[in-house]
């Protein structure tokens, strides 16, 4: 009976266990183009009373279980939470905060980049639950759904591996620092750097769903029908709610602080079938600067816009 007793069984312990031979499988290579960036990353799930973990770092003082994937360690240790219902039909790229004190010392988090993690619930409580929540064409409600939700997480966190909402680089911090102080100075001359603004955080959220959508492609295309379906409908919906909207008083349907996942329907949706070769890269390099104009990007102009936008010249839209 699925609820706050729920107690994993064998299946669902290895439906996570087919996740991880997913994402670890050759065709995953064109969007996991740096797979030392997911290596490290902790898979955790739980029942009402252990937490499950997945990890190809040991964890000392723990027994490990026999584990269904050459690649990981498979871990459980008790906990004593009442799990909520939301944490048993999401999954996201962390941990809720409750659980935190019952994880061992190897894998709590000290920053958002040594130890990634992704959780959630398990396979049979997800699709219960998610079939439960009543919304029309919910596409999350399969098996299949809850494979591609774990890669959508992976997703999610090879993005984050590459620290571009912020100036994560000293060096070059340094050197914009250093080109700005002599231009102050006379003969500074022009340091002709490429300037790199901070991607908005939201374009991690347009790389999740590409790579779920990538990989339902190639691995489930029932799940793929489906999220068509449920965009399709979605679509429908928010031209219709646009179209009453004041724009110089309303937010407009696709904000993404509103609701990401209809940004991402929207944006992801057209990146992934304008650019069905290149999206895995252009989503995750810097943006420059002007890159558009040809003022600033590395080679000149690339079209590698970040906030500003997606792909440089109308006739590379069918690469």
């Amino acid at each position: 009976m699925i609820g706050k007793n729920y107690l994993a069984t064998k299946k669902d312990l290895e439906a996570i266990n087919e996740a991880l031979r997913f994402v670890w499988h050759p065709k995953m290579k064109f969007v996991f183009q740096e797979k030392s960036k997911i290596a490290n990353t902790a898979v955790i799930s739980y029942d009402s009373k252990f937490i499950y973990i997945w990890t190809q770092k040991e964890l000392k003082g723990i027994d490990k279980m026999q584990s269904g994937h050459p690649k990981y360690l498979f871990y459980k240790i008790p906990h004593a939470l009442e799990l909520k219902e939301r944490w048993q039909y999401t999954w996201h790229a962390d941990l809720w905060k409750n659980m935190e004190k019952f994880l061992p010392d190897q894998i709590k988090r000290e920053n958002l980049f040594d130890i990634p993690r992704i959780g959630g619930g398990l396979l049979t409580p997800f699709v219960e639950l998610q079939k439960k929540r009543g919304f029309k064409y919910n596409p999350y409600v399969t098996g299949e759904s809850y494979l591609a939700t774990i890669i959508h997480e992976f997703g999610h966190n090879y993005w984050n591996q590459h620290k571009l909402w912020w100036y994560s680089n000293k060096e070059k911090n340094i050197e914009y620092l250093t080109a700005a102080k002599n231009l102050y100075q006379k003969g500074g001359g022009n340091p002709n750097i490429p300037l790199h603004i901070p991607t908005k955080s939201e374009v991690g959220e347009l790389f999740a769903f590409c790579t779920e959508y990538y990989a339902s492609s190639i691995f489930w295309p029932t799940h793929r029908q489906a999220l068509d379906i449920f965009g399709k409908y979605r679509l429908k919906e928010l031209i219709r709610e646009e179209k009453g909207k004041n724009l110089d008083k309303q937010d407009s349907v696709l904000e993404p602080s509103k609701n990401l996942h209809d940004f991402s329907l929207v944006f992801g949706k057209i990146i992934f079938e304008c650019h069905p070769k290149k999206w895995p890269s252009f989503l995750t390099s810097p943006p420059y600067l002007g890159s558009h104009y040809g003022l600033g990007g590395p080679g000149g102009g690339d079209g590698r816009l970040g906030l500003h936008g997606w792909g440089g010249s109308p006739e590379g839209r069918h690469d």
